[in-house]
């Protein structure tokens, strides 16, 4: 009976070894279901973690350029809105500009005719000012500048107007200081000269002395000093043809013939020397002036005969009594005065 208990006994610790056993690999297994668990669960958590994580990286990005379109489009309304303001700016400044000449129309129209008339008349005073001035500072002109104030001064008794007394009396002066002056009608003594040149090719050369081209009469004194471009440009011109002439000599020497073909250079050399006259002479250039007719006059003098040129002769040498550096007094006062009156 005592073997039965004790085997039973051993049969029951055995059978709660074998259980206890169990249990403890029952929970060895549940601990590494937990394990696995949690590793999976860390794992799900991280790769969430980074989803999130990406999904907030890009909503960001999204954002910043949403904030970058959002300040790009705020520049340009504030430029649009800067634009818009300086049309309402100008649009502003044209419509006072059109009130201020709709409000001269006005005044215009509540003008008398008699203002009309003055106004109208002043206008010509000034053109007639401005040409006279022209004329005497321009042209050397003086008939024609006195012509022009006096003409001026005409339009000025019209009007009959007290106010414009001291203008009369500008005019006046400059008038006396004009006619003070010795006279000369520049624009026919251009003329003449221009004629004349017209006319060298009607000369007839003659047998004289070998004729000289290698300097004109006071060429050396007039080329030494400082000339104009005009001068200097026909003294080219006239050194480049005086190169081409070739006098032809007989066998005795006594005369000297062109041949046909160069007599159009000797006619040229001529022609240059009024034209020369001409220029100096409507600027001003007594001392050009002078030079060129005394050429002229020797080159018609040694070289050509006729009566042609005779007639010629005779009116450059009247040419070259006159004297052409006048002074040209200051005749701009008057213009000046009305100028002032009329602002």
């Amino acid at each position: 009976m005592a073997d039965n208990d004790a085997k039973q006994t051993i049969d029951n610790n055995v059978q709660d070894a074998e259980l206890l056993e169990k249990n403890k690999q029952d929970d060895a297994k549940v601990y590494r279901l937990i394990w696995i668990a949690l590793v999976v669960v860390v794992l799900l958590s991280a790769v969430s973690i980074g989803w999130f994580y990406q999904q907030l990286q890009q909503q960001e990005a999204d954002i910043q350029s949403s904030l970058t379109e959002l300040s790009s489009q705020n520049g340009d309304w504030q430029s649009k809105l800067e634009q818009h303001r300086q049309q309402l700016g100008r649009l502003d400044s044209d419509q006072k500009q059109l009130a201020e000449k709709l409000q001269q129309l006005t005044d215009k129209q509540q003008l008398s005719n008699a203002e009309l008339q003055k106004r109208w008349a002043l206008q010509e005073v000034k053109y007639l000012l401005n040409v006279a001035n022209q004329r005497a500072v321009l042209a050397h002109d003086v008939v024609g500048a006195i012509q022009a104030l006096i003409m001026a001064d005409k339009q000025l008794e019209a009007l009959s107007d007290y106010r414009l007394h001291p203008l009369r009396a500008e005019i006046a002066e400059e008038l006396m200081s004009l006619q003070s002056l010795t006279t000369l009608d520049i624009p026919g003594m251009a003329i003449q000269l221009q004629t004349l040149a017209a006319h060298v090719d009607k000369l007839r050369v003659k047998k004289g002395p070998e004729v000289d081209f290698s300097e004109s009469p006071d060429t050396a004194d007039i080329t030494s000093t400082e000339t104009p471009a005009w001068k200097q440009a026909i003294s080219d011109i006239w050194q480049q043809l005086r190169s081409l002439v070739v006098i032809r000599h007989d066998q005795t020497g006594e005369a000297a013939v062109l041949a046909p073909e160069q007599r159009y250079f000797l006619y040229q050399n001529l022609r240059l020397q009024l034209e020369s006259a001409r220029l100096a002479l409507l600027n001003a250039d007594n001392n050009s002036f002078q030079h060129s007719l005394k050429t002229a006059i020797t080159w018609l003098d040694q070289y050509f005969t006729g009566e042609e040129r005779d007639a010629m002769l005779a009116s450059l040498n009247s040419l070259a009594e006159q004297k052409i550096d006048v002074s040209i007094p200051d005749i701009s006062g008057s213009l000046n005065w009305l100028e002032e009156y009329q602002q």
